[in-house]
């Protein structure tokens, strides 16, 4: 019986040989857990291998489960063993991949599609059938869809490597659901594609891990496009969409962060503090006149974001990444709001400013709303009372909705009214046209030299002179007719509050 470099032999064609063999085997599969006091098989037909209490601790498995102490701290990690059973996550699901532990880095990544049911998110690491709402999480194609249709997922940023991907079927469905034919690609920028996998032909089981063939680097998109349908004539669907990176930096939990102060942001908060004013320019545009200082001052770091004007289109925003780096300047980007809930997109993104639909209004985070409370003048929120501008106006809200507050416009003028009893000549009145305003919001300023007429001999001084609104945009001046003869200079103001 030729020995192997493990200490086993091989088998011959005899049935004593190979009994002698199988029970040398069993000793050395034994010496394994004792290395000195390994159990020594009968050799007896029937007779089974039995593992002493040498081996495995007498009473190490009770009731089902491991017993307290019998897995130590150096054989799993601290904590892994809690109580009498494994900690909860201490043992996942993981891809050996060329001798790397893999990790799934597309869990709650955003997608988009081309054609079908688009229901929840598919990247979301479970779905449920008929389950409460936002339960139910897949793609799926009608069978009578035309192919080929595609389903992208944006990974967030780049990673340096993507290995495979796995994905399942409809709930209940088994196989029935996953089309026959796909292809995968990968990109960096979205433009240029590289096939990293081909499925033609044969059933697969669902969860199937699927390799990929071409090493790309800095792949941030990743794109499955389906082919052909399924044999059994149902809808094509997936789920529980997986991809898979041994370049994943233990980021794929939420709470977890590359960045040394993520995880105190999210739990201490931070402090926005603007050096400019902010203003709204009206057509989604928005000017930053200083920098931005976000900082966490329990951590002792900060970083800056540049001043400048930027624009937003309809429900557009504008957001800034937590870097890397302490004590930097970054630039803020706009984005574009999409419906769809995505828990964990994006989770180091500060968004500063929101632009509500169509409407030109631009709200701002709060923070950069509330940096002053008190009686100055410039204060953002004075004694309770928010402050903001719109169009380059002032405006306030004291729990009613928002207001104008001080003066929006002032128009002035001059004009002359006369007016001669004998021949009737001139107009007991005079109507100006002005910039309409809202007569509830403004009032009438006017200045005379004085209503001078004439009668029976002397000359007279009178200051009858009124103004009034006839229409937003007139202004009707007059006097009574009670002199032979009458002449009045006019200056006049009008104020409209915001």
């Amino acid at each position: 019986m030729p020995k192997l470099p493990s200490g086993l032999k091989t088998f011959e064609a005899s049935d004593t040989v190979r009994r002698i063999a199988q029970n040398e085997n069993i000793e050395v599969i034994d010496a394994l857990f004792h290395g000195s006091k390994g159990h020594r098989h009968t050799g007896k037909g029937g007779d089974a291998p039995q593992i002493g209490s040498e081996g495995i601790v007498d009473g190490a498995i009770v009731a089902n489960k491991i017993a307290d102490g019998a897995i130590v701290s150096d054989k799993l990690p601290d904590g892994a063993v809690n109580g009498s059973k494994i900690a909860h996550s201490s043992i996942e699901r993981k891809h050996l991949v060329n001798s790397s532990l893999t990790s799934n880095i597309a869990k709650f990544k955003r997608v988009s599609v081309t054609e079908g049911v688009l229901m929840g998110n598919p990247t979301s690491p479970y779905t449920f059938e008929g389950g409460n709402a936002g339960d139910s999480h897949y793609w799926s194609l009608s069978h009578s869809t035309t192919l080929p249709h595609s389903l992208t997922i944006d990974l967030g940023k780049e990673f340096q490597s993507i290995e495979g991907m796995s994905f399942g079927s409809k709930t209940g469905m088994g196989a029935k659901t996953l089309p026959k034919g796909f292809y995968v690609e990968i990109s960096s920028d979205y433009l240029m594609w590289t096939r990293v996998y081909t499925q033609t032909e044969g059933l697969y089981e669902p969860f199937s891990y699927f390799p990929f063939s071409t090493f790309i680097a800095n792949s941030r998109y990743v794109r499955i496009t389906i082919t052909e349908h399924n044999i059994f004539g149902t809808e094509s669907a997936i789920s529980c969409i997986s991809v898979y990176s041994s370049y994943h930096g233990n980021v794929d939990d939420p709470l977890d962060d590359e960045r040394p102060w993520g995880l105190n942001a999210r739990l201490q908060g931070l402090m926005i503090v603007p050096e400019g004013k902010i203003t709204d320019n009206g057509a989604g545009a928005l000017t930053l006149g200083g920098a931005i200082t976000i900082m966490n001052p329990a951590s002792g770091t900060y970083f800056q974001v540049k001043a400048g004007t930027y624009q937003l289109s309809e429900w557009g925003y504008l957001f800034v990444e937590i870097p890397n780096q302490y004590g930097v300047q970054v630039s803020p980007y706009p984005s574009r709001w999409n419906p769809g809930v995505r828990s964990y997109d994006h989770k180091d993104r500060i968004i500063l400013a929101q632009r509500y639909g169509g409407n030109s209004e631009i709200f701002v985070h709060s923070a950069l709303r509330s940096k002053l409370a008190g009686t100055s003048p410039d204060a953002d929120k004075v004694d309770g009372i928010d402050f903001q501008t719109k169009n380059g106006f002032l405006e306030f809200n004291d729990g009613s909705g928002w207001k104008g507050v001080g003066i929006k416009s002032v128009q002035r003028g001059a004009t002359s009214i006369s007016f001669f009893a004998p021949n009737g000549n001139g107009s007991l009145m005079k109507d100006i046209t002005i910039t309409a305003v809202n007569t509830q919001k403004s009032f009438i300023n006017i200045s005379t030299s004085g209503l001078a007429h004439w009668s029976q001999g002397s000359t007279m001084m009178d200051g009858s002179v009124c103004a009034r609104f006839i229409a937003p945009d007139k202004l009707r001046f007059n006097f009574m007719d009670g002199f032979f003869e009458a002449y009045a200079e006019i200056s006049w103001e009008v104020i409209e509050y915001a």
